[in-house]
């Protein structure tokens, strides 16, 4: 599963926004979709490549009735329409769309932002990995310990009771990242409060309260 929580630090909206590439950004349309709406499904004919303005998306594989999130895009992210990927918006979402061969010329034409590309489709393949490590080799116990192990590491807040989460995701949408039913995380979640490792604050945010006894879980001890 992704363990973190979008694919890259750097902000490709930002990047465009920016006076030496402003001109680039007139290149991209602008589409609005709503909660759960499909943007794209797998081997969409479309060929384009686009940025998430503003919300946020899901990238996952589906096979019978399982699902395996391949990442989260958040605002200054990019995506690809033909993969064999279902693309679907977690909550209202516009993104910024151009065909293949304009996207092709701004990369040829701007060094820099060709750097931003490498780094984004690297994280996006290393994520793809961890899921299919975590799949093959760990239960999901650890694939959900770890997944809290390094949301830590990426939007951990110190406070004075331990680690606070502000995860912006249901119990479900936890499920759906680690390839697992809603009620498992849950009575796992659960497991791990009364152990006394968490807490939880409320549908959408964690608060760890034992970091130390979660990691040793998650390496196996």
């Amino acid at each position: 599963m992704p363990t973190r929580m979008r694919l890259t630090d750097i902000d490709l909206l930002e990047t465009l926004s920016s006076s030496e590439y402003a001109k680039f950004l007139k290149e991209f349309q602008e589409r609005r979709f709503i909660k759960n709406e499909i943007l794209y499904l797998p081997n969409n004919e479309e060929n384009s490549v686009f940025l998430v303005k503003c919300g946020k998306v899901r990238v996952y594989l589906a096979y019978e009735d399982k699902e395996f999130t391949l990442s989260i895009l958040e605002p200054g992210d990019v995506y690809s329409t033909h993969t064999r990927a279902f693309i679907q918006a977690m909550e209202d979402t516009i993104i910024l769309v151009t065909d293949v061969r304009t996207f092709q010329k701004i990369v040829v034409d701007s060094p820099a932002f060709s750097l931003n590309m490498v780094k984004v489709l690297g994280d996006l393949l290393k994520n793809s990995i961890t899921i299919i490590n975590g799949l093959v080799f760990k239960d999901i116990y650890l694939r959900l310990t770890e997944f809290l192990v390094q949301a830590v590491e990426d939007k951990g807040i110190p406070v004075q009771q331990g680690i606070k989460l502000e995860l912006g995701l249901t119990t479900g949408e936890i499920a759906q990242i680690v390839g697992a039913t809603r009620q498992t995380v849950s009575v796992i979640l659960n497991d791990l409060r009364k152990s006394g490792i968490l807490e939880k604050v409320n549908r959408r945010t964690i608060l760890i309260k034992d970091l130390k006894k979660l990691q040793e879980i998650n390496s196996g001890f």
